[in-house]
């Protein structure tokens, strides 16, 4: 299974949180029960990890949360 999607002019960084976006929403759909998520970018993972759902200015970090969070409570 793949998936694809054109973002145009964009930075690495969107582009790699984008790609974690779609991944997760592609898991979501599939209700699968939980995730192991691969990624070269350090600097993603990190301001994944240290944002809080609430508090981060990036609004593909808010949604990033938000899948995590739906597909744990799928289980």
């Amino acid at each position: 299974m793949g998936y694809n999607r054109y973002l145009g002019k964009c930075s690495i960084f969107d582009a790699e949180l984008r790609g974690i976006l779609d991944g997760l929403a592609v898991i979501h759909s599939m209700r699968r029960e939980g995730v192991l998520m691969q990624t070269d970018s350090l600097e993603v993972v990190k301001a994944i990890q240290d944002s809080s759902f609430s508090s981060s200015n990036s609004a593909l970090i808010r949604r990033i949360h938000h899948l995590l969070l739906n597909i744990w409570d799928l289980g």
